[in-house]
């Protein structure tokens, strides 16, 4: 079973390529149910979806748990802990009898996939010409603004009257993150006055982040063997550190 488990998820063949493309569609998709879903009220049918969706996530951590070198750095990992929280979401209504909002709403949090998505294009689609470092920068920030603008509305949307929908929330994050700040939306209470100083400071490190991948020279990433220098021009034959040769697979362009 173990072997099974680790060709779907780590395998170079087609059925494991063909089951890692199925779940890039899912997380994608699930990702996009839980931002539009975030707020609204429950219904059977939505009841349902989160069901099949939370045994499909259980599933997909207990696979990826078999074949995991170091339990304990698995069950830590921010992705896992996102998916964890998907799955309580799902089980608090039968377990209280009522859903939890808060916990409905952070199921946003599973954005930490999109921290894989260049990742999983380039395992997917290995030819394909991918600055993955843009890539991934850009679906940092991203993420990080849809998890800041997650928390801003569990917190705050109960005692802020200027706060009427996710939305909201979205656009207070968005001008917050730029250094716009109209104004017309304020968190004035200390927890608001808090949650807007985290987000400043850690979306400018994702903005600068984004910028730095931008402006740099894109690079191959092939480690080399002798002193494991990582990125290196796309027609390097040499590492520029150590000399070391170095193979870098290429479609035959400069």
């Amino acid at each position: 079973m173990r072997d099974t488990i680790a060709d779907l998820y780590e395998g170079e063949g087609r059925r494991g390529k063909l089951f890692r493309a199925a779940m890039f569609v899912f997380d994608i998709a699930t990702i996009a149910y839980f931002l539009l879903t975030a707020t609204a009220t429950l219904t059977a049918g939505l009841l349902a979806v989160d069901a099949v969706i939370g045994l499909v996530v259980l599933a997909d951590v207990a696979a990826r748990f078999r074949i995991a070198g170091n339990g304990w750095r698995f069950f830590l990992s921010f992705s896992t802990l996102a998916d964890l929280v998907v799955v309580a979401s799902v089980a608090a209504p039968l377990v209280a009898g009522s859903n939890l909002g808060f916990l409905r709403v952070l199921r946003v949090i599973r954005l930490v996939r999109t921290f894989r998505v260049a990742e999983q294009l380039d395992d997917l689609f290995g030819r394909a010409n991918l600055n993955t470092r843009v890539s991934v920068a850009a679906l940092n920030l991203l993420a990080f603004v849809f998890v800041a603008t997650s928390i801003v509305w569990v917190v705050e949307h109960d005692r802020n009257p200027e706060l009427d929908t996710l939305v909201d929330a979205l656009y207070f994050t968005v001008t917050t993150l730029t250094t716009t700040g109209y104004g017309d939306i304020t968190l004035e209470d200390r927890t608001g006055r808090m949650l807007t100083i985290f987000m400043m400071v850690f979306g400018v490190g994702f903005f600068l982040q984004l910028l730095q991948a931008i402006y740099r020279p894109n690079k191959a990433q092939v480690t080399c063997t002798r002193c494991g220098l990582r990125l290196h021009d796309h027609d390097a034959s040499h590492c520029k550190h150590c000399g070391n040769t170095i193979y870098i697979e290429t479609e035959g362009e400069t």
